[in-house]
C-alpha cells in the first residue's frame, strides 16, 4: 500500500471499506471536523509505535489546519517501518501542495447529475416561480428530496439561465456559491429557491 489521500464526500462508506479491508489491529482511525496540531501530535505518536506488520493510520476531517498538516510532513516523507497513511478530504485544495506531493491522490467524488427542469426562464413569470418552488417543499415535505439534490437543482437552474443568456454580476455568483453552501447545511427548499428564483425572474424582465 502507498501513502494515499482519498477526496470524497462519503467518509462513511470509506471507513467501512477499510474496516471490511484490513483487521483492526491493523487500522487506525483519527477522525474530526477540525484536523488540529494536537490531533497531528496523536497520529505522530501513534506511527511510532512499533508494529510487526503494516498498519495504515487512517485520518478524516472537514478541515486541515496548516500548523497540523506542517507537523505531518517530515513523517509522512520518512514514515516508520509499516506505517502507511490515509488522508479523506472533499476537497485536495484544503490539504497543503506539500503534502499532497508526497502522496497518491484518488478522486472518488462522484460528478452531480444535471437535472431536467422543465421551466422557461425566458417566459418566466411570478406565477411559474410559485409554482415552481411548491413542487420542490412538497417533495422535501415527502423525503423525496435531499441537499444533495436541492443542490442540484440549484446549479441546474444557475446554469439553464447562463445558457439562456442571463448575465449575472460577480456578487450575484457569490451569492449563488453561498446559496449551494447553505443547502450543504440542510437549509429549506423555500429559503434558496426563493431568492434565487427572484433574481432570475427580475433579470428576465425588459
Amino acid at each position: 500500500m502507498l501513502n494515499k489521500i482519498v477526496i470524497t464526500n462519503d467518509f462513511s462508506s470509506l471507513q467501512l471499506e477499510l474496516e471490511n479491508e484490513f483487521e483492526s489491529k491493523n487500522l487506525r482511525f483519527f477522525i474530526s471536523d477540525d484536523f488540529l496540531l494536537e490531533n497531528a501530535k496523536e497520529v505522530v505518536n501513534e506511527a511510532y509505535i512499533a508494529e510487526k506488520e503494516e498498519k495504515l493510520l487512517v485520518i478524516m476531517a472537514k478541515n486541515y489546519k496548516t500548523e497540523a498538516q506542517n507537523s505531518l510532513l517530515k513523517i509522512i516523507e520518512e514514515p516508520p517501518r509499516n506505517v502507511k497513511f490515509l488522508i479523506a478530504t472533499n476537497s485536495k485544495n484544503l490539504l497543503l501542495q506539500t503534502i499532497r506531493s508526497r502522496m497518491i491522490v484518488e478522486n472518488r467524488l462522484e460528478k452531480p447529475k444535471r437535472m431536467d427542469i422543465n421551466l422557461n426562464l425566458k417566459s418566466l413569470d411570478l406565477k411559474d416561480v410559485m409554482k415552481f418552488i411548491d413542487e420542490y417543499i412538497e417533495l422535501e415535505r415527502s423525503e423525496n428530496f435531499d441537499k444533495n439534490e436541492l443542490k442540484s437543482l440549484i446549479s441546474t437552474v444557475i446554469i439553464k439561465a447562463c445558457e439562456a443568456g442571463f448575465k449575472f454580476s460577480a456578487d450575484e455568483l457569490e451569492y449563488f456559491y453561498k446559496l449551494m453552501i447553505l443547502a450543504d447545511l440542510n437549509a429549506k427548499c423555500t429559503q434558496l429557491l426563493t431568492p434565487l428564483m427572484l433574481i432570475i425572474l427580475q433579470k428576465g424582465r425588459p
